[in-house]
């Protein structure tokens, strides 16, 4: 079979029930290239062809699941594997009792082990800025997204990585919300590697309705930090 009889490229995407693929499925509608949802579940029966890239939306808990959908993917000789990974992977340098962050980071390794894979790592996704905690957020929106998976634009040749994500500030509820969240900041920084000693206090903050705790907390403090704008 000579190259112009092969079908036309698909983007297929990985996680058709997740809310990111909600968000993003009437934006990607009408694009130059099919696209394509399946589930985590279809990936073993679906009949991938050679010039499909294939974006994994989808996550588990589980180390081996994620290593799993992986590998088939690979096997599948598909041309491109993007994987949908997260800033908060960023956590990693300091602490790895945070399970979405470590779970996330190993299946970029794996990805990143295969010479077709790449990976495109964003902050928090939202569709407004007000679904953000509040304070400065290292976020991306629905629209930034899908615009980059219409027409992806790598940083070179060989575009193994990509971040895309900016900061997003919401304001404060009031004065005490601000003392509150500067008050977690000398604690969490106290806590040093060990930064899930706070989790009794999340479960407080997340009662009240706070929603920049945990990982999201470190992960946008660390980015920050490094002179992220």
């Amino acid at each position: 079979m000579n190259a112009g009889s092969l079908p036309l490229a698909r983007d297929v995407f990985v996680g058709s029930h997740s809310k990111v693929w909600r968000g993003l499925a009437a934006r990607l509608q009408g694009g130059d290239i099919a696209a394509v949802a399946i589930g985590h579940r279809d990936v073993a029966a679906f009949a991938f062809v050679p010039r499909d890239r294939v974006w994994v939306l989808s996550y588990s808990r589980r180390v081996e699941e994620n290593a799993a959908l992986i590998a088939r993917l690979n096997a599948a000789g598909v041309e491109q594997i993007v994987y949908l990974s997260s800033s908060s992977v960023i956590v990693g340098q300091r602490t790895r009792c945070y399970e979405y962050p470590r779970v996330k980071q190993l299946a970029e390794q794996a990805v990143l082990a295969m010479p077709h894979g790449r990976v495109l790592t964003v902050g928090l996704v939202y569709n407004q800025p007000d679904e953000l905690p509040r304070g400065a957020n290292v976020a991306t929106s629905l629209d930034e997204l899908a615009a980059f998976m219409r027409s992806p634009s790598w940083p070179d040749a060989q575009g193994r990585a990509k971040h895309l994500f900016r900061t997003v500030t919401r304001p404060f509820s009031g004065a005490l919300e601000r003392v509150a969240h500067r008050a977690y900041g000398l604690l969490m920084s106290a806590s040093g590697s060990f930064p899930c000693l706070l989790r009794p206090l999340d479960v407080l903050l997340r009662a009240v309705g706070a929603r920049w705790y945990g990982y999201v907390y470190l992960s946008n403090s660390l980015w920050i930090a490094h002179g992220f704008r």
